[in-house]
This record gives structure tokens, C-alpha cells and sequence, in this order.
């Protein structure tokens, strides 16, 4: 027989990935916090999809190496990784030009002596990293 995560690894906590007796999902545990007066207690776990008190006998989910495995295991399938790549254009900026002059309150471009936006292109740019 399978143990549950509760046997391996202690009490359930916050972010660990179970199936909620309940709602029969995959979810989340989510502690609901319990206050009386002014004093807060240790929080309840509960499934963040139904709202169900979960207890020590639930089955749950092995836990999950990092935070894209936990995504994967929610959403029932792997999670793709996407390559962004803004394009050779993107550093041409002035944010990125060795004649910015960056001062408190404007950013001034050494060359043309006037005041500039950190979105600005120019002709006049000049790679900081190729100093």
C-alpha cells in the first residue's frame, strides 16, 4: 500500500500538492488561518480549490522537486518552456548607450546634451558593454 505524504514527510503544508478527498482535483494545500480576538493560531490546512479541512489520512501527491514541477503536476502535464528573444534592435537603446548620464533626477545623453528617455534609440549609440 501507497504511504501518504503525511507519513513521510509530517504534517501538510502549504503548497504541497494533494488530491482533495472532497473535490477529487489535484490542488494545493492552503493553511486557513484562525483568529481569535487578537491572537492568530497555527492555520488549518484546506484545499484551495473546495475550501475542505483536510486531515493526516488524506493521500497526496509526492512532492514535487521545484516550483515548474508543481505547476506540471497541477495542471496534469508537462509545463513548456518558451525562448524569448527580442531581437538584435532590442539593447539599441539608451539604457544600454555609454553616453547616458544617469542622474537622480533626469537622464541626460553625453552627446547631444539634452534629456532622455531610457526607451530612446539614436543614432549616436554607442554599446556600453563594447567600452
Amino acid at each position: 500500500s501507497e504511504k501518504t505524504q503525511n507519513e513521510k514527510a509530517g504534517p501538510m503544508k502549504a503548497g504541497d500538492i494533494i488530491t482533495c478527498p472532497g473535490c477529487g482535483e489535484r490542488t494545493v494545500v492552503k493553511l486557513k488561518k484562525d483568529i481569535s480576538g487578537w491572537q492568530m493560531s497555527a492555520g488549518t490546512p484546506v484545499c484551495a480549490l473546495c475550501g475542505k479541512e483536510l486531515e493526516s489520512e488524506e493521500t497526496a501527491v509526492p512532492k514535487a522537486v521545484s516550483a515548474r514541477d508543481k505547476l506540471a503536476a497541477l495542471l496534469g502535464g508537462e509545463v513548456e518552456t518558451v525562448a524569448i528573444d527580442p531581437g538584435e534592435e532590442y539593447r539599441k537603446g539608451c539604457r544600454n548607450c555609454a553616453h547616458l548620464l544617469e542622474h537622480p533626477f533626469k537622464l541626460l545623453c553625453a552627446q547631444t546634451q539634452k534629456e532622455v528617455d531610457p526607451m530612446d534609440s539614436c543614432p549616436l549609440f554607442l554599446d556600453r558593454k563594447g567600452e
